[in-house]
């Protein structure tokens, strides 16, 4: 086996001797980094929540907050009475939520993960992106 071999590498070695190493253009460098220059940024910048959404986010949280604020505690609801909406009915009006201690942990420490996995991952994901 070891007789094929070095037959072999003989018979490359022959093959090889007839040959001339080829060498670049002297510009071969300036060329490539042309085209490597000229290419366009392949990787866009598109945030993960538009403009829009966050519109409607801060739009839906100001009316929650106007709601919360005009909503008077005591029976005297005179700006209610006055729009007479007592047509209307409120279908969330007999629900009730009892929630866990195991379900209410979660949640928190869900919170509290999403909390520092998004800016590490935004961190990250810039660092990769500055390459």
């Amino acid at each position: 086996m070891e007789r094929d071999e070095k037959k072999i590498e003989a018979f490359i070695d022959k093959l090889l001797s007839n040959e001339v190493l080829e060498q670049p253009s002297f510009d071969f460098t300036d060329k490539v980094m042309s085209k490597v220059e000229s290419i366009p940024s392949v990787t866009v910048y598109k945030p993960l929540i538009t403009k829009s959404v966050w519109t409607f986010l801060i739009l839906g949280f100001v009316v929650l907050v106007g709601y919360v604020i005009l909503k008077e505690p005591s029976g005297n609801n005179s700006w209610i009475d006055r729009l007479n909406l007592s047509s209307v009915s409120n279908p969330l009006e007999n629900i009730a939520f009892n929630f866990s201690k195991t379900l209410t942990y979660a949640m928190v420490l869900l919170t509290i993960m999403l909390g520092i996995q998004i800016p590490l991952l935004k961190h990250y994901f810039n660092k990769r992106m500055a390459y």
